[in-house]
Order: structure tokens, then C-alpha cells, then sequence
């Protein structure tokens, strides 16, 4: 007993010891724990104040918590999701949350513990560092950094708005998610109630609706998920690149955000086979994430465009390394270039206006694509080759640091 009691009293010290507001709550919902954190944070007195109420006291919309519990179910963990709550006042509180589910000593769930931070001021600190940037930027005699810098200052705002959107769109689908699994379980609870039914053919005809009920229920979860699998990456590219901060970089992390963000498009995601061949492992290099996310979609782009009007359009993307750089393989089935348009794209230079090309009548929408997919890579001593001869293949070496 008394070792119990020590423990319990360990855990409490911890437990108000966090930098972070944390709770502790039973399967009702209803609040057993919380420390000194949480109470400043939400805008309370003292912990009394909020022990004994239900957690959806500080849910600005209180059905936001199935989105929780239906991520728990299906995770285990929910990491850093970020939920709208409010405070005693009723002034709003944007939260980073990471809970999961507590075990008793037969393994049964009997309730959930969470941490969670205010990142309202992080929110708005990052558009403060964007204007600063933006605004340092500027001031360089450099014109192609001032004209990045003015499109970063400018799309700014409108990243904000749009990562606001995702994240109003995950929460409700969270939700939606929880009430079906919900309905699942109550369907497959009175399946086996129904079969207790002495009316043979009754039984049957239930039975029937009940199993398509199931795959219809099935089938929507399966659809919430891909939807969600949708916003979380549109969300995570926003994210990254609003983040105008030079910093060590992972080829395949920004292939598979700009690959996953492309799959929002039912021309990509259906009508073009890709093959996709990253090799693990691969170094880090130091670079603005915007920056090389920008060069990989530009080809993407280029390379949809260039297929669009074929019966089959295949995309090949490989990675792998040798003893001097990062490489990147972007190939696709479109009619072989010539070798002087291959020449021409090589010497496109968009800092002179085309002041070294002797033939602009050669000039194709896809120019400034590649081009610009050039540029973007040189700023870190990258290259772009172009190889066409059974497939167009660019190939993009990135040196190691």
C-alpha cells in the first residue's frame, strides 16, 4: 500500500511540475486532474474551479472532443493537434494538445491524460518573423532576393488563411469520423441481438441491411481517412513553407509532401501511373525548404503538362546518391526532345530575359518551369540536366554538405 501511495504521490509531483498545462480525464469526460498550468492557462482561480466539471467546458465547439477520441481509437496517440478551446472568460485559446489513452491495472482504458501549450502567441510571432524577413529582404541590394522576398511577404497571409482552413476542415472530419465509428459498433453490437430472431426470413432481411449498412459505414471512414490524409499534407506544405528559415533538408520528406499535395488532383491521383523509387537513408543538406519544394513541383507541374495529351502518361521519380551529391531522377513518357531543344532549355537564363537564347521563337509555356527549377537548385550549387531519349528525364544533383 504504501508503495502505491508513493507512486501516486511521484506522479502528482511530476504531473504539476510540467512547463505545459496538463489533465487527466475519466471516460465520461469528466476532469479528475489538472495543474496549476492549466488553470492559469484556461483562466481559472484554482484547480477546484474546473475538477469535477466535463472537458467540454473548455471546447469552444464541445463536439471537437469526438475528434480527439476518434483519433485516440484509431492512433493510440494524439500528437500536437491543434484544437480551438476557450477560456473562463470565454476569450478564445488556440492549443497545441498531445494526449493519450490511461490504462488501469487490467489493461482496460479508464481514461485519458493530455498536455497542451497556448500557441496563439506562436501564431502570431510567425507573421511578425515573415514581415521581418520580408522587410530585411528588401532591403538587399540583391533584386532576385527582394522579388522572393516580395512574393513570400505577399503569400504569407494567404497561408495562414489557408492552413486556418485545414485545420477547420480536420477537426469536423474528426468528428464525423467518431460518430460513424460510433454507429459501427452499435450496428455489429446488435448483429448478434438479431440473431435471436426465431423469424427465419425476418432475420435474414435484417441481417442483409445490416451487413450493407456495415460496408457502407466502412467505406466512409475509409473516405474521412483519405480526406484527412489530404488536408494533414496540404497542411504540413503550407506549414514548411511558410517556415522561411534556412534549414537541413530532406529530398524525400519535400518529394513525398509535394507527391502527397499533387494527389488532391483526380487528373494526378487517377490518370497518371507513377513509379516512385526513394532510396533510404539519403544525407540532409542545407537549403530554404520553399525554395527546393518550389524546383520539385515546378518539374512535376512541367511534366504533367508535357504528358497531357497522351492515352498513357507514366511518371518515374527516383532518388539515390553518389560520392559528390544528392541525385533526383524526374522521368516521364512524353515525345523525346530534340538536342536543340534540350540546348535551349540549358542556356534559358531568366536574371538576362533571354538575352542568351539567338532562337525565342523556340519559346514554350514549359520554359519558365524549368527555368526557374534551374535557378532554385544553383542557389545551392545544384544542377538540372535534361536527358531525352527513350523517356524525358531531368536529373537534379544536389551537392553534399
Amino acid at each position: 500500500m504504501k508503495v502505491k501511495i508513493d507512486l501516486q504521490r511521484r506522479y502528482e509531483e511530476l504531473f504539476n511540475s510540467l512547463p505545459d498545462g496538463a489533465f487527466v480525464i475519466d471516460t465520461g469526460g469528466k476532469l479528475i486532474m489538472v495543474n496549476d498550468v492549466a488553470t492559469a492557462l484556461l483562466g481559472y482561480k484554482n484547480q477546484a474551479e474546473l475538477v469535477g466539471s466535463t472537458i467540454d467546458k473548455v471546447y469552444a465547439n464541445p463536439s471537437d472532443h469526438d475528434a480527439l477520441l476518434s483519433i485516440l481509437g484509431h492512433k493510440k496517440i494524439a500528437k500536437k493537434n491543434i484544437f480551438d478551446w476557450k477560456k473562463k472568460n470565454g476569450e478564445p485559446l488556440l492549443i497545441e494538445l498531445t494526449a493519450t489513452p490511461v490504462h488501469d491495472e487490467e489493461g482496460h482504458i479508464c481514461g485519458i491524460q493530455g498536455i497542451f501549450r497556448d500557441i496563439s502567441r506562436r501564431l502570431e510571432s510567425q507573421i511578425a518573423q515573415q514581415e521581418t524577413l520580408a522587410e530585411a529582404a528588401a532591403r538587399s541590394i540583391d533584386e532576385s532576393k527582394f522579388l522572393e522576398a516580395v512574393d513570400f511577404y505577399r503569400s504569407a497571409p494567404m497561408s495562414l488563411i489557408l492552413q486556418g482552413i485545414a485545420h477547420n476542415l480536420n477537426t469536423p472530419l474528426g468528428g464525423i469520423r467518431g460518430r460513424v465509428e460510433l454507429i459501427q459498433h452499435n450496428f455489429l453490437k446488435n448483429s448478434k441481438t438479431f440473431e435471436s430472431i426465431s423469424d427465419e426470413k425476418l432475420r435474414n432481411e435484417i441481417n442483409s441491411v445490416t451487413s450493407k449498412m456495415i460496408k457502407g459505414i466502412t467505406e466512409i471512414i475509409v473516405q474521412v481517412d483519405k480526406a484527412t490524409e489530404l488536408i494533414r499534407g496540404f497542411s504540413s506544405k503550407i506549414s514548411f513553407e511558410m517556415n522561411y528559415v534556412e534549414a537541413q533538408q530532406d529530398i524525400n520528406h519535400i518529394i513525398k509532401n509535394e507527391l502527397s499535395f499533387l494527389e488532391s488532383s483526380l487528373y494526378f491521383k487517377h490518370k497518371i501511373s507513377k513509379q516512385i523509387d526513394l532510396q533510404d537513408g539519403l544525407p540532409k543538406f542545407k537549403a530554404y525548404y520553399r525554395d527546393i519544394s518550389l524546383a520539385i513541383n515546378h518539374l512535376l507541374i512541367n511534366s504533367i503538362k508535357a504528358t497531357s495529351e497522351l492515352p498513357e502518361r507514366n511518371l518515374r521519380i527516383k532518388t539515390y546518391q553518389d560520392q559528390q551529391n544528392i541525385c533526383i531522377e524526374l522521368a516521364d513518357n512524353r515525345k523525346p526532345m530534340t538536342t536543340d531543344e534540350i540546348r535551349y532549355h540549358h542556356l534559358i537564363n531568366l536574371s538576362t530575359r533571354y538575352e542568351t537564347i539567338s532562337d525565342e521563337a523556340k519559346f514554350s509555356p514549359y520554359d519558365i518551369e524549368i527555368a526557374d527549377a534551374m535557378r532554385l537548385l544553383q542557389l545551392y550549387g545544384g544542377s538540372l540536366t535534361i536527358v531525352s531519349e527513350k523517356e524525358t528525364k531531368f536529373i537534379i544533383q544536389i551537392p553534399k554538405a
